[in-house]
């Protein structure tokens, strides 16, 4: 828990920036973070990170974008932004049917302040389409950590209330950057989920199509067989701690897929969607080699390959810093880090 005393020196060091004309605004990533939360748990902790970057005034969280099919998505998505002391960032809602499976959203959504639901909250192509037409040109910075399918949708959008523009126009006028947490880039794989579950078609349309420059961190960079895994330390946090909270609902009830057994003990887990998160806010520095020579080629059933030419748009990152060294002082320092205005 942030002391008082703590809170209001960050209250001091941010007004003597803002009266010195140092404020960051307008310089610092402004996010907007589409996640498929709620299945896996690296999602959570993105979304934590995010926060946590936000507080230490390295971004700001424009809106949350959810591309899962789930009921209860919004609600946990407004519960850890209620937990920062974010209760009014936006929350695009996943178009099309939802399902209420009572997943790790659901538990937080249930035990922790929100006040927001799927029924209530803008569908994700509005609200993308409304942000981006009240946005600076090319000032906004989209993290994907899900499936491509919210992005479809932007780019097939057509002149709307809020703007007279399509959507890819609209991307390509506002938008400054992608981070895609999505396909793989060593031979050693064969193909990465994100990019495969988002349906025939889809993230290669959105990949070929799209009109900013996208940076791809793929299942190699994050994944605990490749040394990745952290998050052991979440066990320290006292239960009530939203993010041990999400880690622990996951791990006594993991999702069939896997391949895990029940336990009250949170066992380090990979952090792909937390990578990439770090990677928009903070940069590639001395952890990852960035390749920006070719293009990311995707195929109609979501598979991909990296080709030296021609040139495009488009880079990866690749390992630099030994993994478990990053996991260990680059992203579980996040994961430990309190809320500052926690409500």
């Amino acid at each position: 828990m942030i002391s008082m005393k703590m809170k209001l020196l960050f209250l001091f060091f941010l007004c003597t920036r803002i009266l010195l004309g140092q404020s960051e605004q307008g310089t610092v990533p402004k996010i907007i973070f589409d996640t498929d939360i709620g299945g896996d748990i690296d999602d959570l902790g993105a979304l934590y990170a995010l926060h946590v970057y936000a507080d230490q005034q390295l971004c700001t969280i424009e809106a949350v974008m959810s591309s899962w099919s789930m009921k209860y998505h919004v609600e946990g998505i407004d519960a850890v932004n209620t937990y920062f002391g974010r209760p009014d960032i936006p929350i695009g809602a996943h178009e099309g049917e939802v399902f209420a499976k009572e997943e790790y959203t659901w538990f937080l959504g249930e035990n922790y302040k929100s006040d927001l639901t799927h029924a209530a909250s803008m569908n994700t192509t509005d609200l993308y389409r409304k942000l981006l037409s009240e946005a600076k040109d090319q000032s906004m910075t989209i993290v994907v950590t899900g499936r491509l399918n919210n992005i479809y949708t932007l780019f097939k959008s057509q002149a709307d209330q809020f703007s007279p523009l399509n959507g890819m126009d609209l991307v390509a006028k506002k938008v400054d950057r992608f981070y895609i947490m999505g396909g793989i880039y060593t031979e050693e794989l064969k193909k990465e989920a994100n990019f495969k579950y988002g349906g025939p078609g889809v993230s290669k349309y959105v990949v070929d199509n799209c009109p900013r420059p996208m940076i791809f961190n793929g299942g190699e960079i994050g994944s605990s067989k490749f040394g990745y895994g952290t998050g052991i330390r979440i066990n320290e946090w006292q239960e009530e701690h939203i993010l041990k909270a999400g880690y622990g609902y996951f791990f006594r009830k993991p999702p069939e897929w896997t391949g895990l057994q029940p336990s009250d003990t949170i066992a380090p887990w990979s952090i792909w969607d937390i990578i990439t998160v770090q990677v928009a806010v903070t940069g590639a520095n001395d952890y990852f080699d960035v390749v920006e020579e070719g293009y990311n080629k995707v195929a109609e059933d979501g598979s991909n390959r990296w080709h030296t030419e021609p040139d495009k748009e488009h880079t990866y990152l690749v390992a630099k810093m030994n993994p478990k060294t990053y996991a260990d002082t680059v992203i579980e320092p996040l994961l430990m880090t309190e809320a500052l205005f926690q409500q």
